[in-house]
């Protein structure tokens, strides 16, 4: 049994049809099929149940599947692991939201600097789902993620908690006003991030504990991307408070009204304990300095000075 084998039983038993998963690897389907009747025997199991019309997988096919997949995931971390160890520089790959430069990641990233001027610091602003698929995968050393999405296999930690605002057009009557109720927000066209996100369904709870539902008429899958519509007059948005630290044209932001103790934004840190080289170690030694020293990124209620 080989690497190869692996990904080519992975591909039939996701496809569930010999030639799709054929095309799938770029190869023909003769060959494919001949290659996992060869890894049965050599296993001494039927993998699959195959009838002239379906291609199932069997009891054994369905443990085989996961231990397939893990073992393939670790040979891809292990290969990533030696390239980077084998390259002239260094380097740590750290994944982002855009809510991670607003306070915690350019501050932990200056002390970085400091302490390993020769060690790179990449950086890549993607979603929490696919940073928890690029931790697992070794894509990615380190994580800022939205806390609260599950990330089974990685290792977390809170960083920073914040309360929301409202971002509402610099250029519209709401920006004359210091506050707002949610109860008028949802009177406005509202952007709000798409279904497949959690944040809408938070975001969403927060308007129904008060009865209302917004208008939801766009939708942004990052918070950098709610407050450009914002600034273009498209709608307003619901927002973690962090971002009232940053100057965006032609964005106001106005403090919630509403009493609402358990509404709080999170973000934590995630990485996966087996994928640590001493860049990453020091890194995290490092991000935990910064965070006692700061006690204040979690409470959530740090940010009404900043209105």
């Amino acid at each position: 049994m080989d690497l190869r084998q692996m990904r080519q039983f992975v591909a039939v038993a996701e496809e569930l049809h010999f030639g799709r998963a054929a095309a799938r690897l770029n190869m023909a389907q003769p060959p494919l099929s001949q290659a996992i009747r060869r890894l049965e025997i050599s296993m001494g199991v039927d993998l699959f149940n195959r009838s002239k019309r379906n291609v199932e997988l069997s009891a054994a096919g369905s443990v085989f599947l996961v231990e397939a997949r893990r073992t393939l995931l670790q040979a891809e971390v292990a290969r990533k692991m030696a390239q980077s160890a084998a390259a002239e520089t260094p380097e740590v790959r750290i994944s982002f939201i855009g809510p991670a430069l607003y306070q915690v990641l350019p501050e932990i990233l200056v002390r970085f600097r400091a302490a390993v001027p020769n060690v790179h610091a990449r950086l890549f602003e993607i979603t929490t789902p696919l940073q928890i698929d690029g931790i697992l995968s070794g894509d990615y050393h380190i994580g800022f993620i939205t806390h609260g999405i599950r990330h089974a296999g990685c290792e977390s930690k809170l960083v920073e908690r914040s309360g929301f605002v409202a971002a509402v057009p610099a250029n519209s009557p709401l920006a004359a006003r210091s506050s707002i109720s949610l109860v008028e927000l949802a009177e406005q066209p509202f952007i709000m991030p798409p279904r497949k996100f959690s944040d809408q369904s938070e975001t969403m709870n927060l308007f129904k504990t008060v009865g209302v539902v917004p208008k939801v008429e766009q939708e942004a899958s990052q918070t950098n991307t709610s407050l450009s519509l914002v600034g273009a007059g498209l709608g307003c948005s619901l927002v973690m408070a962090t971002a009232a630290l940053q100057t965006v044209r032609n964005v106001a932001f106005l403090r919630i009204e509403d009493d609402l103790p358990n509404a709080q934004w999170e973000l934590a840190m995630a990485w996966h304990p087996e994928h640590l080289s001493d860049e990453t170690k020091l890194f995290l030694d490092l991000a935990n300095r910064y965070l006692a020293d700061n006690p204040q990124l979690l409470n959530a209620e740090a940010y009404r000075g900043w209105l």
